[in-house]
């Protein structure tokens, strides 16, 4: 017999030997489980008295499961709500010196008396309205600001005065427009404020 057969065989021999020595301790261990009284209550507990408990857990692991499934969905949908007001938010913060310029085009327009045609100061009209329309459709709205009382989460001050017919913290002037999408601000209204 070869020296590989014969390790294989005492491996074997072994391996069986264990079997048989684990087997016994287990029987042993059962055995002194099943006469503790501690162990039968410990077990008892934690079986089922009835197939009525056994119906009322797996109830009660369902409505787990359907409540925990809900404020997932609930938890997914409010992230998605607020990942897009973000993008938007973002897509709107750059748009804005745009509508800035279309503002001051108008102002200096009226102001001034300007040279562009009446074709031309329509067209640019209409295109502002058109903007201020798209805006308002995703929600962006402008934060009013003249004459209000100066507020710091919404308000920018850039300047104070010092005005006795003004309210005390009054905006007297505003710089830049400021604009907000909901509850959130786009941009600070820039404004001077009265004392």
């Amino acid at each position: 017999m070869s020296k590989a057969k014969k390790r294989k065989d005492e491996s074997d021999f072994n391996s069986e030997a264990e079997t048989e020595n684990l087997e016994k301790k287990t029987a042993e261990a059962d055995k002194r489980a099943a006469d503790s009284p501690e162990v039968n209550e410990t077990l008892a507990a934690d079986l089922p008295e009835s197939e009525e408990d056994m119906v009322t857990d797996w109830e009660d692991r369902y409505l787990r499961v359907a409540a925990e499934y809900e404020n997932y969905r609930r938890r997914t949908k409010n992230e998605l709500e607020f990942l897009f007001q973000d993008a938007s938010c973002a897509v709107v913060y750059e748009l804005l010196p745009v509508l800035d310029s279309f503002e001051s085009a108008l102002n200096m327009e009226a102001e001034a008396g300007s040279d562009l045609k009446e074709s031309e100061s329509t067209g640019i009209s209409l295109i502002y309205k058109q903007l201020i329309a798209a805006l308002k459709k995703i929600g962006v709205e402008e934060i009013k600001a003249l004459g209000e009382e100066f507020d710091p989460t919404l308000h920018q001050a850039v300047m104070s005065v010092e005005d006795e017919n003004a309210g005390d913290n009054e905006v007297v002037e505003v710089f830049q427009k400021g604009y907000r999408n909901g509850d959130r601000v786009i941009r600070h209204s820039m404004v001077k404020v009265a004392n």
